[in-house]
């Protein structure tokens, strides 16, 4: 009896010390997604953008095109994967097009506008362009 009650104990133990190595950060399936070189992808840094903002932002690039997450206080609070205020599932052309975005929408934000929606006319006057 003792035997079995040690053997279980040995089998619990080696059962729960086999957790796959997954950083805490990562979606499942990420790595995946992104089949941009890695270049691009070191192009996807994060930003804050003024040095009193509680918000930070990186630009990330994916199948669809580039997008953007916005971070407060390093929470992540929003994941846009495509461009905001259109219909589609279109991603941005640039980086440089889902970071100006990214900062209109955390100036919204820093006013208290939530959620901080986009129009096609703030778009355009960003000179962010699409195709419908």
């Amino acid at each position: 009896m003792r035997v079995i009650l040690i053997l279980s104990m040995f089998f619990l133990l080696f059962s729960c010390a086999d957790k796959p190595n997954v950083k805490k950060d990562q979606v499942p399936g990420e790595q995946k997604r992104n089949t941009r070189t890695q270049r691009e992808v070191e192009k996807s840094t994060p930003i804050k953008p003024k040095p009193t903002s509680n918000f930070t932002f990186f630009t990330h690039l994916q199948p669809e095109g580039w997008g953007y997450r916005i971070s407060e206080k390093g929470k992540q609070i929003i994941d846009q994967q495509t461009i905001p205020g259109i219909s589609g599932n279109q991603g941005f052309s640039s980086s440089a097009d889902a970071q100006k975005v990214a900062e209109l929408v955390i100036d919204k934000l820093e006013k208290g506008t939530f959620p901080p929606t986009i129009s096609e006319e703030e778009l355009q006057k960003l000179g962010i362009s699409w195709r419908n």
